[in-house]
């Protein structure tokens, strides 16, 4: 069975500079990625920001733990799954910024292949529903 991919985008009304420290606040994550019960930063690179973090996410069908490397950019960052978990046999994804007039557009795009047997409609579904709430639940924090 074959992964998903999928992304969605949001323009919120903040700087791009701050829409960036918010994403790159993993452990803040939990106020406002839906699912994320917590995020832990394992190592920093050269500039204090995190290049490997342990979550755990609630994806309705089991709790699932993993490790993530991430590389950073001046306007997003990008991760993939270190190892397979109990839901997920591999996945990546990045935040992409870009600037609009006083507000940023921000894309969130993921990609999954799960390790649970799971048919192709509900894999797309799940998948839909996280980009959907994180881009919404990122809007709303930086909004506030």
């Amino acid at each position: 069975m074959g992964g998903v991919f999928g992304s969605e985008s949001v323009t919120i009304n903040a700087p791009l500079a701050d829409v960036l420290a918010v994403i790159r606040n993993l452990p803040a994550q939990v106020d406002w990625f839906p699912g994320c019960l917590s995020s832990q930063v394992l190592s920093t690179d050269a500039q204090g920001l995190a290049s490997r973090a342990r979550q755990v996410n609630d994806v309705k069908v089991a709790k699932d733990e993993y490790e993530l490397d991430y590389q950073h950019t001046g306007s997003g960052m990008s991760w993939k799954l270190v190892a397979p978990s109990r839901a997920q046999k591999a996945a990546s994804g990045s935040w992409k910024l870009v600037e609009k007039g006083s507000g940023t557009e921000a894309t969130l795009s993921l990609s999954i292949d799960p390790s649970l047997p799971l048919p192709g409609f509900l894999m797309k579904k799940t998948l839909g529903d996280t980009l959907k709430g994180a881009t919404k639940g990122l809007k709303k924090y930086c909004e506030a």
